[in-house]
């Protein structure tokens, strides 16, 4: 928690404004002699481009920009881009701290667990875009963390996932999973779809990969033992691997559930239930601006991502030979097709 001194600096700080609010990172968020003069230098690393994660940049962004923090006169954001390497990611933590950033933003889970593996506590951290802190070492629970790290938590409604599944088939008794066992998200997500299964009396067949592309041969294995119905968890070889998984779905005529909003218009997944991934930055972007006007992260919590999709295709459904019920068709945010 924060002390009484420190207490005070931060109503100090609201109320010299902006100027003061940089002033006060330069002293606790970075080295001040590597930091070049002017507004808050925010560094934000994401792990991977794709549509669910640059829709939580930008959100991020927009909620910034909402609040003052403009780029480039109200704010410095030096964005990178570490392509599914964590090597990368690990070398643009190192240059980001050189150069002398007032915060670290992860987009995604690998980002969060190299910043948190490299970056020295005084530095404040923000977190989007991620299932697992837990997994990243963020801490142990959504109100004890590091306490210079805060963020939103979008692990992926895979209870809601698979009663989707068996809404839209009620004698749904299996399902075939592809995920990479090596991704702390995908890990993490796998065991909860395990535990959920379970609890329906649903069977869970898993092919793991070790990346993209392998996801079309594994999605094949998975047919071949007549499962039910792919699903897939939140993990990045089947998130950039997806179309593979979708195709398969397609060709052996069997329904493909997502957790990623974007999935819905690849051919051949046939609903997802999901986070908004926009929504999701905003929300870790809100707290980034209490963060810049002086609060503690030590003194919040995270956030669970509330803004949840229900999005259908038709056209995949009419492909398989699915008919919707009509009361979800009702329910549904969007329909495709």
């Amino acid at each position: 928690m924060a002390t009484t001194a420190g207490a005070s600096r931060r109503r100090a700080l609201r109320l010299l404004g902006g100027a003061a609010v940089a002033g006060a990172l330069v002293a606790v968020g970075c080295n001040a002699r590597n930091r070049p003069p002017g507004p808050p230098r925010l560094g934000l690393i994401q792990y991977v481009r794709g549509a669910a994660p640059d829709a939580a940049r930008r959100g991020f962004v927009q909620a910034l920009a909402r609040a003052g923090f403009r780029a480039p006169a109200g704010v410095i954001l030096l964005e990178r881009f570490s392509e599914g390497s964590m090597a990368t990611c690990r070398a643009q933590v190192k240059d980001l701290l050189e150069g002398g950033v007032d915060m670290l933003v992860a987009i995604g889970t690998p980002p969060l667990a190299a910043i948190l593996a490299i970056a020295p506590a005084r530095v404040p951290v923000v977190f989007t875009y991620c299932s697992n802190p837990w997994g990243a070492g963020a801490g142990t629970s959504y109100t004890r963390h590091r306490p210079n790290v805060v963020g939103t938590v979008s692990t992926s409604p895979l209870a809601e996932q698979l009663d989707l599944a068996r809404r839209i088939s009620p004698g749904l008794s299996s399902v075939g999973l592809v995920f990479h066992p090596s991704e702390a998200n995908a890990s993490f997500e796998a065991e909860l779809l395990r535990r959920e299964a379970s609890q329906r009396s649903i069977a869970v067949v898993i092919e793991p990969v070790a990346g993209p592309a392998e996801v079309a041969r594994a999605a094949d294995a998975l047919t071949a033992q007549r499962v039910g119905a792919l699903v897939r968890v939140g993990d990045y070889a089947t998130s950039v691997g997806f179309p593979a998984l979708a195709a398969a779905g397609l060709r052996h005529r069997l329904p493909v559930y997502s957790v990623d909003p974007a999935d819905i218009a690849t051919p051949g997944c046939l609903a997802v239930v999901g986070w908004d991934p926009e929504a999701d930055g905003a929300q870790a972007g809100a707290l980034a601006v209490q963060v810049l006007r002086g609060r503690s992260p030590a003194t919040m919590a995270f956030e669970p991502v509330t803004r949840k999709l229900l999005l259908l295709n038709r056209r995949t459904a009419g492909a398989i030979g699915v008919t919707f019920p009509p009361e979800l068709l009702r329910q549904a945010d969007r329909v495709e097709g």
